[in-house]
């Protein structure tokens, strides 16, 4: 028992300190600025409603590395998605839309665990949908960053910074001001359109990083089409091993 302490020791001393670390206070600007400042906070995120393509690299917990191409129709609108992961051949590995529930229409191993739908949602509100509308604080942050602060119906809050050189960050904090997931992503040409993006995970620690290959803005009012998501012949057959259906995460 006691070598097992010895072992988790500086771990549990990581997450202390970890969960400890609040957020920073912000040095008032002036007034003036605040239209400015929170249109760059706006950057980041989808305007409407759009179709991307990214080349996709993951980074598991064991170090594992995987690569895969992500296809995303989201309507910032009304905040629903669906997207899908494939193989480099066009193999869907998973396919999920989300509205009022998240629903997993496809997943093989190890992308079949209820946790990873969940996990991947919350990455992509968090990276591609505007957390609202007027922040609860804003201002100048650490090495002259300008910072937008929201707070978020659960008790969780995000904040989103511009750096002097223009390259852009989004951080998940929960209710005990502890970091729980970040996005960093260089400058964006055009609103939510950023070329490279990189999102982080607190624990258990995973990377996910995405290169723009293609976008296309989709004039459909009503919201991202599933059918839209998946090229013509990627549709999930149902007959491959590991498939689910119609599954609704909670």
């Amino acid at each position: 028992m006691n070598a097992m302490l010895r072992h988790l020791a500086p771990l549990l001393l990581l997450l202390a300190v970890g969960a400890c670390t609040g957020l920073k206070p912000l040095t008032p600007l002036d007034p003036a600025r605040k239209t400015a400042v929170l249109e760059g906070c706006r950057r980041p995120f989808l305007p409407g409603s759009y179709r991307l393509v990214h080349a996709l690299e993951t980074v598991m917990p064991d170090g594992a590395k995987g690569t895969a191409i992500g296809i995303l129709v989201a309507d910032s609108r009304t905040r629903g998605f669906r997207t899908a992961l494939m193989t480099i051949e066009g193999w869907v590995l998973f396919d999920a839309e989300a509205g009022e529930t998240l629903t997993v229409h496809r997943a093989v191993p190890p992308f079949d665990a209820p946790a990873f739908a969940a996990a991947l949602a919350e990455d992509i509100r968090l990276a591609f949908f505007s957390p609202g509308g007027e922040p609860a604080a804003w201002g100048e942050g650490e090495e002259g960053a300008l910072v937008c602060r929201f707070e978020r119906a659960d008790g969780r809050l995000v904040e989103v910074t511009t750096l002097r050189d223009g390259d852009m960050g989004i951080r998940l904090y929960g209710a005990g001001q502890e970091l729980l997931k970040r996005v960093k992503m260089a400058p964006p040409q055009r609103s939510g359109l950023a070329e490279t993006l990189e999102i982080r995970g607190g624990w258990p620690p995973y990377t996910l990083r995405l290169r723009l290959l293609e976008s296309e803005a989709l004039d459909n009012d009503s919201g991202p089409a599933p059918a839209a998501t998946l090229p013509r012949g990627g549709e999930p057959s149902g007959h491959e091993s590991g498939s689910e259906k119609g599954k609704r995460i909670p």
